[in-house]
C-alpha cells in the first residue's frame, strides 16, 4: 500500500495551483538544451564523493516531472520523488524507474522526516524559492536533517535577489513555442523578497487555443539567511557555490548552489 499522500496545492484568488496546468507542456518549456542537467548532476555527484559516503539512497525534493530522478536513476542511484504537483508527478511517472516512490508532499510537511533515512537529498531548480512562509526554510531544513542519516549530503539551490530583481524589470514578457505559449507577470511589493508570478499558458484546442493561468510565489534569501538556517538546524560543512560550478558564489551569482551535511552528533530541537 502507497503512503498517505497531501492533497492538490489549492488554487487562489481563483488562479490555478502552481503547474497544474504547467505540468503537460514543463519538458518542452525546460528541454535540456535550455537547462543544463548534466551538468547539475557532475556537480551533485562530486560533493556525494567527497562526503566519503557510499551513496546510495536519494530523497529528491521537489522533483517535478522527474529529469533528476531518471538521470540519478541512470546512474545506479535508488531514488525518492517528493512533489506538490500531483500534475507534475503524473509526468514523473511515465519517465522513471517502475516503482520509484513519488509522494504529493508539499514542504515543510512533517511527513518528511519519516521517509528515510536517505543518504543525500536534493532540492533542485529554485524548488527552495518557493518556501516563502515565515520560518519555511529553517522548517525543511529541519525535517531534510529527519530524513538524512547521520553525514548525509544535502545540495540545494536558490535564485538569488538579482536573479528576481531581473526578471521583475522585465515587465511582462512571453514565449511562443509553436504547439503552446505562454505570458508571465510578476507582482512584487517593494522591500520585500517575496515575488508573486502569474503565468498565462495556451495550449491548442481544436482550433482555439485553451488557456489557463497559475499563481506562483518564491523568494529571495540572503547568504547569512541561508547559513545561519542550516547550523541552526543540524547542518555542517556549509558551502555555497555559483550555479553548479567549482566556482565560490559571489554577489554577482545569480543562483546559488548549497551543499551541507548532517551532523553526525545530536540534531538541535
Amino acid at each position: 500500500m502507497g503512503r498517505e499522500v497531501s492533497p492538490r496545492p489549492e488554487a487562489s484568488d481563483g488562479y490555478g495551483a502552481p503547474y497544474s496546468a504547467l505540468a503537460q507542456v514543463y519538458d518542452r518549456w525546460m528541454a535540456a538544451d535550455r537547462v543544463p542537467y548534466e551538468q547539475w548532476l557532475g556537480f551533485t555527484g562530486k560533493r556525494f564523493v567527497e562526503s566519503g559516503l557510499e551513496v546510495r539512497n536519494v530523497l529528491d525534493v521537489a522533483c517535478g516531472t522527474g529529469m533528476t530522478i531518471k538521470a540519478l536513476q541512470d546512474h545506479g542511484y535508488e531514488v525518492t520523488g517528493v512533489d506538490a504537483s500531483a500534475s507534475m508527478l503524473d509526468v514523473a511517472r511515465t519517465r522513471t524507474a517502475p516503482g520509484t516512490e513519488l509522494l504529493c508532499l508539499a514542504v515543510p510537511d512533517e511527513r518528511l522526516a519519516e521517509l528515510g533515512p536517505f543518504d543525500a537529498a536534493l532540492v533542485c531548480f529554485d524548488g527552495a524559492n518557493y518556501l516563502t512562509g515565515q520560518d519555511a526554510l529553517a522548517t525543511t531544513l529541519h525535517q531534510l536533517v529527519g530524513a538524512l542519516r547521520p553525514g548525509g549530503v544535502l545540495v540545494f539551490d536558490l535564485s538569488t535577489r538579482r536573479t528576481f530583481e531581473e526578471i521583475a524589470a522585465l515587465g511582462e514578457f512571453g514565449e511562443d513555442f509553436g504547439d503552446f505559449a505562454y505570458i508571465w507577470n510578476t507582482r512584487h511589493e517593494p522591500d520585500t523578497p517575496v515575488y508573486e508570478y502569474l503565468v498565462s499558458l495556451f495550449v491548442p484546442e481544436g482550433e482555439l487555443f485553451r488557456r489557463s493561468v497559475e499563481q506562483h510565489a518564491q523568494r529571495h534569501f540572503t547568504r547569512d539567511e541561508v547559513h545561519n538556517a542550516l547550523r541552526a538546524t543540524g547542518f555542517t560543512d556549509i558551502a555555497v557555490w555559483d550555479n553548479y560550478t567549482e566556482r565560490d558564489a559571489t554577489d554577482t551569482s545569480r543562483r546559488e548552489t548549497w551543499s551541507a551535511r548532517r551532523t553526525t552528533g545530536s540534531i538541535p530541537r
